[in-house]
């Protein structure tokens, strides 16, 4: 978006301006030649609109801009926060610190509000007049006492905290914005506590706003670089809506200095990283595959950036201990001719000298870069989370009712003469016919796919039929998108066939855990998915599992599985631990998926919701168009907003079962049974004692323990036999039901739309009366007037979208 960004809000307000003295002129002159009946109507109208133009021009002079931060485990989000905010608030530590949100809402008066939630064991109220410090200090014992206790209390509600601050990313960075515009940081919880309930909420409210997402570019692992990836996509999920309004931060990418050939290494890994995010959001987010083509990804080393900023500032010890913490840490960004002429005590730098590292910072940090792309980030995509909301509701509160009046009154007017009104009754009952065969044509070209889905699901619960209905929805979503208008949704579809891949997908991820856990005797729950259960549940878990492998349950048994035989109490005991101790297993994983899907359901469905969305988006346009082809002169007019929305959500139930038969058996046991007998030497008088073998039968406790993959093996077949068909039937029934709704809902809109015509023609009819003169002189260029009213409200979604 090229122009300045309060014009773009600035030529809005003008254009809505201009509509409401367009609409004043029209009603001026149509009123001259209209009876005094129809002034109460006309005058509702205009009030209508100036009300709507009030509300429309506050929001457009005072949008809110919200700034939501989010990021990979160890990838700086909140040294990134301190950086926008130009001052350390927010705590930092080289663990996971973020726990519930913080929201930062520019102010030029300082404050901190600790908000009371339920359960708190921290101080909570209001600090007005603070220190820097001691929003940091505060903020920190909250953090500090919510994850030391969150452990022993699991349903602790987690803090949530309110600062407002002066901070730089308003004062300095020169956005631009509309005068009245209220900005706010929205600093998220990391992955490892988006399963708290008050953290859902709160990252639930952040659906509209512009996200920036932190990566971790120090981490070198392999495989901890795929669980980074994976981590992105499910924040991405979690944040909602496109990533075409996330800016992807390669952060701590001064990693790269050591290296001695570092501009080729770090370019290496860019390109690398981009592509690696790139794919593995497409890979996962399809619908969103245009966007992700289009991912703005930028480098940034935060914590050199803002020790650049902390050096500037006026207070000398504050100074010092910035250059102390960067010449200990960041001399590689410092070019070399600087550093030999430095004292090395950094008490000892003088103004001049700070102000130049500072500058090296801040430029070898990718800083200014950093700051230039999140202009140009919030330029282009902050309006489109403000205005079309704006508008929808201008059209709603007014523009709708004005355009529909302009065009049905001077419509009926020249059809209100006797010979002319029955034939317009006429085709008033032609229209009304006409629609409802179109709409019911199209609700079943829509509907039809679904029902075949719905059939499909009904003959395999039945045993009628053995197809995968899972794969089965992406075929009638193939079906219902070969033909019109469909065809334009694209891959905007696809999470409506996904979502059992995605359970699966977080399942196998929690079992492959388990079984590596259980393999190498040594307990590892450390995944992205595993950090979405309660963490009370995991731990349990992880306790299962350290007392299966004290059992003996590893190594060679867990990956092979072992033969039984239980001779001895002792054995027996053994035996019938692993198999209790297998089957309390299953109960806490059960517990943990359980968590897992919960959260796995909620980011599945609210894209469920936004393809269903897109679905009667297209759907509504498609019959609006259609309809006012049928009716061109009535103004026809389907609201996307209210027709596109979804509701009744559903949950999904998944169980295991484990352990393994101990049947009963019997053995020989060699006994040896000590005997007399008499000896040959002693003549046959004296007996001497001898042993003899004898076989004698036992019982034993006889079980074949599974390996470890037959465990997985039989639960993920536990959970999927008979439960994805259940919840296809489960999507198929949600899908028709608001396909229902959507029907009649369009059914109810149009049919008041030709009834308040028929009204508007019957009131004509009886109170006005025009003769062939007045019709050519008068009411024809009126009616084109109201047409030009129509067309011109209608452009002003247009006005903002300059490229």
């Amino acid at each position: 978006m090229s122009k300045q960004l309060y014009k773009v809000f600035d030529e809005v307000e003008f254009k809505a301006q201009q509509l409401a003295k367009s609409w004043n002129n029209f009603s001026t002159e149509i009123s001259e030649h209209l009876p005094d009946t129809y002034q109460p109507e006309i005058q509702k109208l205009s009030s209508k609109l100036d009300e709507a133009l009030s509300t429309l021009v506050e929001a457009l002079r005072n949008p809110t801009l919200t700034l939501a931060t989010t990021g990979t485990t160890s990838s700086g989000k909140s040294t990134l926060v301190n950086l926008l905010c130009g001052a350390e608030i927010v705590p930092v530590a080289v663990s996971e610190m973020s726990a519930g949100a913080v929201t930062i809402e520019y102010s030029k008066e300082k404050s901190l509000i600790i908000h009371e939630t339920p359960g708190a064991l921290w101080e909570c109220g209001e600090w007005r007049g603070i220190t820097e410090d001691r929003i940091y200090q505060r903020l920190y014992q909250v953090m500090i006492s919510y994850i030391e206790n969150r452990e022993k209390q699991p349903n602790l509600a987690c803090p949530q905290s309110t600062i407002f601050y002066p901070f730089r990313l308003v004062k300095e960075s020169q956005l631009e914005l509309p005068q009245g515009t209220r900005v706010k940081i929205l600093d998220l919880p990391g992955l490892a506590y988006v399963g708290d309930r008050g953290n859902a909420d709160v990252i639930k409210q952040c659906r509209e706003a512009l996200c920036i997402v932190t990566y971790n570019s120090a981490e070198t692992d392999p495989h901890k670089v795929k669980s980074l990836l994976q981590e992105v996509v499910q924040q991405v999920k979690d944040l909602g809506g496109s990533p075409a309004r996330m800016l992807f931060t390669l952060n701590r990418i001064d990693v790269f200095r050591a290296d001695q050939n570092w501009p080729e290494t770090e370019n290496r890994f860019v390109e690398k990283a981009i592509r690696d995010i790139k794919n593995e959001l497409t890979e996962q987010l399809k619908e969103y595959t245009e966007d992700i083509e289009k991912l703005q990804v930028i480098k940034l080393s935060t914590w050199p950036a803002l020790l650049a900023l902390q050096i500037q500032n006026n207070d000398d010890i504050y100074s010092a201990e910035a250059c102390k913490k960067a010449d200990n840490n960041f001399n590689g960004l410092i070019d070399e001719d600087l550093l030999e002429v430095l004292p090395r005590n950094v008490q000892k730098w003088s103004r001049h000298d700070r102000t130049r590292v500072a500058e090296a910072l801040w430029q070898e940090s990718y800083a200014e870069e950093f700051q230039q792309h999140l202009k140009e980030h919030i330029n282009q995509h902050f309006p489109q989370l403000v205005i079309p909301q704006v508008i929808e509701q201008f059209n709603l509160s007014a523009a709708n009712a004005i355009t529909e009046w302009a065009t049905q009154t001077t419509t009926a007017i020249l059809n209100s003469s006797e010979e002319r009104y029955q034939q317009e009754c006429e085709y008033i009952s032609y229209i009304i016919s006409a629609l409802a065969k179109f709409l019911e044509d199209s609700d079943t070209n829509l509907k039809k796919p679904f029902e075949k889905l719905n059939t499909k699901v009904k003959q395999v619960l039945a045993g009628d039929s053995e197809d995968d209905v899972v794969n089965y929805i992406k075929t009638i979503v193939s079906e219902l998108q070969q033909g019109e208008p469909y065809k334009e949704l694209g891959e905007k579809l696809y999470p409506l066939y996904s979502w059992e891949n995605e359970f699966q997908k977080g399942i196998n991820q929690v079992l492959e855990a388990v079984a590596k856990s259980l393999e190498t005797g040594k307990v590892d729950l450390d995944s992205p998915n595993l950090k979405k259960a309660n963490v009370l549940n995991v731990n349990l878990l992880a306790r299962h599992l350290t007392r299966l492998i004290d059992l003996g349950y590893t190594d060679s048994v867990a990956k092979e599985g072992k033969i039984m035989e239980a001779k001895t109490d002792t054995e027996k005991i053994q035996l019938k631990k692993i198999n209790d101790n297998l089957n309390e297993l299953a109960i806490h994983l059960s517990i943990v998926i359980g968590d897992i899907l919960t959260q796995i359901s909620a980011q599945e469905l609210e894209r469920m919701y936004q393809a269903v969305s897109e679905l009667f988006r297209c759907h509504v346009s498609s019959l609006q168009k259609g309809a006012n082809k049928i009716a061109p002169n009535i103004a026809i007019k389907f609201p996307e907003s209210k027709l596109s929305q979804v509701n009744q959500s559903f949950t999904f139930n998944f169980r295991f079962q484990a352990g393994f038969a101990i049947t009963q058996g019997t053995w020989q046991e060699a006994v040896q049974v000590e005997k007399k007998q008499r000896a040959w030497y002693t003549l046959w008088i004296w007996k001497k004692t001898v042993y003899e073998t004898e076989y004698q039968e036992r019982s034993s406790d006889n079980a074949k323990i599974p390996s470890v993959e037959d465990l997985l093996t039989s639960w993920i077949f536990q959970e999927a036999k008979g439960e994805d068909s259940q919840r296809v039937n489960q999507v198929a029934r949600w899908l028709l039901e608001q396909i229902d709704s959507l029907k009649k809902s369009v059914d109810q809109i149009q049919y008041d739309i030709i009834n308040r015509y028929q009204e508007r023609l019957d009131q004509a009819h009886q109170e006005i009366t025009i003769d062939y003169e007045k019709q050519r002189n008068v009411w024809q260029p009126m009616q084109q007037k109201a047409q030009n009213l129509a067309e011109e409200f209608s452009s002003l979604e247009q006005v903002w979208k300059v490229k």
